[in-house]
């Protein structure tokens, strides 16, 4: 892997790795991968017009790997698992989920925040693969980093689920670091990384086509659950404040020699409410 591409990782919290995938494969991807967002989203009849403003962002679905062999390959890839990995510098990685993100055709911009406050982990050894199946660029959803950020801003729990993010609630600590956003043009067979602390945001989609994008976020095995913030990867398990997060909701991605097992862990009526919506597996 080249020096440059992991020191830029290191110093910006996010970098992308060209041609990782032949263009064909991403067109199969994308075949298999709109065909499961139809069916898990077929009872959501709504408008976009209709729809809340996180909703205006992207549909979401979660745990694909679960129910579709071909994108349990794409998730559990080693060229993906691989630089993950290396760019976190660990010898172990588990899966916390997969998820496809569909920003639609004249959906809105998705409000800057960074992840690693929505996921109960301790240590700071997350990641996301962002492997779009479609070309990127201004006009469709494209993806923008704020260099460093990840180094020396807080960690911050962004309330992007509950309306849109006024500028004055992150934009203006921003702003006295002197930090623009860095926008990513992506072709077919790129791959971005980046760093759960990283403050990120993604531009409306100007475009007449839906902005299709697989995502998948791994964390260095032995991580631990560090508060009772509800999350599924870990309360689906049952996983408890302080204990290792390790069961087969969140299984060893890299090095593995064969593909994980569908979990036999259950999904409880508790989460009903998310598998009617199609985020969830239905099993």
């Amino acid at each position: 892997m080249s020096i440059k591409l992991i020191n830029q990782f290191k110093e910006k919290g996010f970098v992308t790795f060209p041609n990782v995938f032949e263009v064909s494969e991403i067109e199969y991807y994308r075949l298999v991968i709109k065909e499961a967002i139809k069916e898990r989203k077929q009872a959501d009849l709504r408008k976009l017009t209709d729809k809340s403003f996180y909703e205006q962002s992207f549909i979401q679905c979660q745990n694909l790997w679960e129910d579709y062999p071909t994108i349990k390959e794409l998730t559990f890839n080693k060229k993906i698992t691989s630089i993950a990995a290396e760019l976190l510098g660990v010898k172990k990685l588990r899966l916390w989920h997969d998820q496809a993100l569909v920003k639609e055709s004249g959906g809105r911009k998705t409000d800057i925040h960074h992840d690693k406050p929505y996921w109960p982990i301790k240590e700071n050894q997350a990641i996301t693969a962002w492997i779009p199946l479609s070309k990127i660029d201004s006009t469709n959803g494209q993806l923008g980093f704020y260099p460093a950020s990840h180094k020396y801003l807080e960690e911050e729990f962004i309330d992007i689920f509950s309306g849109e993010v006024k500028e004055d609630q992150i934009k203006d600590i921003l702003a006295i670091k002197g930090i623009n956003p860095e926008y990513q043009n992506l072709e077919i067979g790129d791959v971005s990384f980046h760093h759960g602390l990283v403050f990120h945001e993604a531009k409306e989609n100007k475009s007449s086509e839906d902005r299709v994008v697989h995502t998948a976020i791994y964390f260095a095995d032995g991580s631990t659950r560090d508060s009772d913030r509800f999350h599924f990867s870990v309360d689906r398990p049952g996983i408890k404040v302080g204990e290792v997060i390790s069961s087969d909701v969140t299984p060893v991605a890299y090095p593995i020699m064969k593909l994980p097992p569908q979990p036999e862990t259950p999904i409880n009526e508790s989460f009903r409410f998310f598998q009617e919506l199609g985020l969830l597996p239905k099993t």
